[in-house]
């Protein structure tokens, strides 16, 4: 999730690393991993998939007091990365022609006002419906208490879309908001249910949950009156996962979760093209977004979703062309999960992964990505 109006620090706490075995060519990954955890000050969990080989190792602590070591089957909040779920979510119900990607919302929800009727669920998708974001810190009261993706909606739809929908591209966690709305209407269930359902039963996410029981504990030097003197517990911590975000899950489930993109079964192929194509922004700027991933068309083609709120940060990375996989879930500020994947990207698609590691490691630029280098 995106909190309007608070500047993200990365917490900058060292921790060690948890043993887990490796060999031959994971070597170099698996050594960058603990290499870039020590430097960045990473706690949380780590995983990459390439040539069919996997590392996966973890750090740090996942309580306040830290005391319990986070494990494999340790839970993190994913944030915005959530996001994807929910586009996943619609693209079941659009292989069922349940739901149209260009069909306006109207379809789909009753006693909407024109000027909200008219977007259609591509531009809630793609950012481009002009809605706004829910997520603010004055709404999480009202937030907490919201029990379905409709119960969010008086909140959505309190202001009038900032442009005309289709004009412009804004991030929205109130246009997710409405699209699990839909999921709700359509389906006949809660979102959390039908994500559930659809999603990470039949995929075998069984570490992945809805709600924040049992998770890592955000630790964040954010909180509702500013800026901490060092990490505590969030105090703007999500009880439960939305439409936008905020599910809480293991870095070997959203490796099941990348992995299904590419299963022919799972979605159809069409449905997953449309999900991941790059579409530029309308107004011709240099962005792109698919619906509900981001999707970086650079070498190496790279799609997925990150996630930042204090006390979380997750970045999920597929790179459809190799089939590799790259995920970090931590419980501290923002970027400490995206640096990670970024060196690791480097060593991944390296001829000498040591080398590319240690290179990005040493890069200044990398330290002023937000935060302070521990």
């Amino acid at each position: 999730m995106r909190f309007q109006g608070w500047t993200i620090f990365a917490a900058v706490l060292a921790v060690p690393a948890c043993a887990a075995a490796d060999g031959g060519p994971a070597s170099g990954i698996a050594s960058c991993m603990t290499d870039a955890a020590r430097e960045l000050g990473f706690n949380g969990s780590v995983y990459a998939r390439t040539g069919g080989v996997v590392v996966q190792r973890t750090f740090g602590t996942a309580d306040a007091d830290g005391r319990v070591k986070v494990t494999e089957h340790t839970r993190f909040s994913i944030g915005s990365a959530g996001k994807m779920f929910t586009a996943v979510a619609i693209g079941r119900l659009v292989d069922r022609g349940q739901v149209a990607f260009d069909a306006p919302i109207g379809r789909y929800l009753s006693g909407l006002e024109p000027q909200f009727a008219r977007i259609t669920v591509a531009q809630l998708l793609n950012h481009t419906s002009g809605l706004g974001d829910y997520f603010v810190p004055q709404n999480k009261a009202a937030v907490d208490a919201a029990k379905t993706a409709t119960d969010l909606l008086p909140l959505v739809f309190a202001a009038p879309p900032a442009f005309a929908p289709g004009s412009a591209r804004a991030y929205s966690n109130s246009g997710f908001a409405v699209l699990g709305a839909i999921i709700e209407k359509v389906a006949g269930m809660s979102y959390a249910d039908f994500v559930q359902k659809e999603i990470l039963t039949p995929l075998h996410m069984t570490d992945s949950r809805l709600d924040a029981e049992g998770g890592a504990v955000p630790m964040s030097r954010m909180s509702m009156q500013g800026m901490l003197e060092k990490a505590k517990p969030s105090d703007l911590r999500q009880l439960r996962a939305s439409p936008a975000g905020g599910l809480y899950s293991t870095a070997a489930d959203m490796a099941l979760f990348l992995s299904a993109l590419n299963d022919k079964g799972f979605l159809k192929p069409d449905t997953a093209a449309a999900l991941l194509q790059p579409r530029a922004e309308p107004n011709g700027g240099s962005g792109v977004y698919g619906y509900g991933f981001n999707v970086r068309p650079a070498k190496p083609l790279r799609v997925g979703h990150g996630g930042g709120a204090p006390g979380v940060n997750a970045e999920i990375a597929l790179y459809p062309e190799s089939g590799s996989e790259l995920i970090a879930l931590s419980n501290y500020d923002p970027p400490t999960a995206t640096k990670m994947v970024g060196v690791l990207e480097k060593a991944m698609f390296a001829a000498d992964p040591v080398s590319a590691c240690k290179s990005a490691l040493a890069d200044p630029a990398l330290y002023m990505q937000g935060g302070a280098h521990p």
